[in-house]
């Protein structure tokens, strides 16, 4: 029998109610823990908000919620599918079915996206790169001549100081894909920094419509129609391109040129960190490994498994270009993340897919 008088108020935990008026605030006491139960993995506590009267638990809002599986097992799932492995191996080697896999990996995928638009923000850096890496989804090919554009193109940009990848985009290599990488990164930066892409036109009027104002000409008073107002670039855009010229697939000549801006230092003009970060998206990932048969299925799927990637790698995951001593002469490294300040720590894998991001305010 439990003990009687006033249950004990947990002052870090917040309501997850987004109508309550104490939503995402913790240390008020308006939460409480009125039991507990079981499952694989062990304990699960339940609270209950005197606020708004939702009652939620430890998994509310994580990526283990509404699951019975133990946790150990679906974050082995998880990592073993960042590392290169079909959802079917998966599904063989733990003895589970593999809808149930791609279920975990969605879920695990739509929890890092909401902690990505918490933490992934104001972040500093002198320059992005910006690169797209071909893949296809389905059974079939495109058709040949429509190779350039209508296949399935993972758009990715990275702060290149730090290595943290920024926002990725899936889909055809046109317009509104660009627009819209440009776009997500550009939220997710403090400051305007240098952005150095391929020769693809593509980059160049996605920026020119981030940072372009349009400017209306005065009316003149005489016939005609009066003259549309003008795209103008911000002035403190900074965009250049590497341009790599090849002949019978050999690498002939490269060209640097400035797109927009002034005083661009050249060694500065390089994509080479983006491309060495494609190399190693393909080789973590048999969707889009080249000449296999691991590929996705449905575009979906890839989205999943590129969203849950990314945020392993910026917030889990140690680079070795990122190391450091420690106070006793020791190497260390970083995970991106943590050298754009974003984190304190390098999280586990744990922390990722429990992150409590709606939690906004602690008094």
């Amino acid at each position: 029998m439990g003990k009687r008088g006033p249950k004990p108020r947990f002052l870090d935990v917040a309501c997850p109610n987004e109508q309550c008026n104490l939503f995402g605030i913790a240390g008020k006491g308006n939460v409480t823990v009125y039991g507990t139960y079981k499952i694989s993995s062990g304990k699960v506590r339940k609270y209950i908000c005197h606020t708004c009267g939702t009652r939620f638990c430890d998994r509310t809002n994580t990526a283990f919620y509404d699951t019975r599986t133990n946790e150990e097992k679906i974050k082995l799932a998880l990592k073993m599918a960042m590392r290169g492995m079909s959802v079917l191996g998966i599904a063989e080697i733990l003895e589970s079915k593999p809808s149930t896999v791609s279920t975990w990996i969605s879920k695990a995928a739509k929890h890092s996206e909401k902690v990505n638009e918490v933490v992934l923000k104001d972040v500093e850096t002198p320059k992005v790169e910006m690169d797209e890496a071909w893949t296809f989804v389905g059974k079939t090919l495109p058709r040949e001549g429509e190779y350039e554009d209508k296949g399935t193109w993972i758009w990715i940009s990275m702060a290149a100081n730090c290595r943290l990848v920024l926002s990725h985009v899936i889909g055809e290599r046109s317009q509104e894909n660009a627009d819209q990488l440009v776009s997500n990164t550009a939220k997710r930066l403090r400051s305007m920094p240098l952005f150095v892409t391929d020769g693809l036109r593509l980059y160049a009027a996605a920026l020119r419509k981030q940072y372009g104002k349009l400017q209306p000409f005065a009316p003149t008073g005489k016939r005609g129609r009066p003259r549309s107002p003008k795209l103008i670039v911000d002035e403190l855009l900074q965009y250049a391109q590497v341009i790599k010229m090849r002949v019978n697939g050999r690498l002939k000549k490269v060209v640097k040129r400035i797109i927009f801006g002034k005083d661009i230092d050249h060694k500065m003009i390089s994509t080479s960190y983006i491309e060495r970060q494609n190399l190693t998206c393909r080789q973590d990932n048999n969707r889009i490994s080249r000449k296999t048969i691991g590929f996705s299925k449905e575009t979906a799927e890839l989205n999943n498994q590129m969203t849950l990637y990314f945020a392993h790698f910026n917030y889990c995951r140690k680079h070795r270009a990122l190391k450091y001593r420690n106070e006793m002469g020791i190497t260390k490294f970083n995970s991106p993340a943590k050298q754009a300040g974003l984190i304190d720590h390098v999280w586990s894998l744990q922390e990722l897919l429990t992150f409590p991001y709606y939690k906004t305010q602690t008094h």
